[in-house]
Parts: structure tokens; C-alpha cells; sequence
């Protein structure tokens, strides 16, 4: 594979992790362990899930002693 060709295939995963991740949090904020499950089932790898959550801003709490993450409120 080129340099060019895995540079692409990287932009691309990281978008659809991204889109991923927000259309996931649209819907309200959500336990970590359950946004990895879904990640899972959706083909979403551990290090773009990550990156996705950098990128995004995404907010992550703690609540009866599980990790919540959610969207930044809208300033």
C-alpha cells in the first residue's frame, strides 16, 4: 500500500469514527462500556473510538462509578 493510499484509508476511518461517535452521543449521554460495545459491533477500532473522542471534545464523567461520556454542551 502507498504512503498516499494508507494516509486516505486513515482520514477515512478517522471520519467514520468520528460520525460514529456523534451520531452515538446525539442521543444522549452514555456509559463508556456501552459506547465500546457499540464501537465494537460497529467495526469502530479502540484507537479511533480515542481519537474520535479527542476530536470531538467529548465530555467523560464519572456517575455511580461508571465513566459517562457525552457532547460538550453548545456554547
Amino acid at each position: 500500500m502507498s504512503t498516499y493510499a494508507y494516509i486516505q484509508q486513515r482520514s477515512e476511518s478517522n471520519r467514520k469514527a468520528r460520525a460514529f461517535l456523534q451520531d452515538l452521543l446525539t442521543e444522549g449521554p452514555q456509559t463508556y462500556q456501552a459506547v465500546r460495545q457499540r464501537a465494537r459491533e460497529a467495526g469502530v477500532p479502540l484507537s479511533y473510538l480515542l481519537a474520535a473522542k479527542r476530536s470531538l471534545h467529548v465530555e467523560s464523567r464519572k456517575s455511580d462509578g461508571y465513566a459517562v461520556w457525552n457532547l460538550p454542551a453548545a456554547a
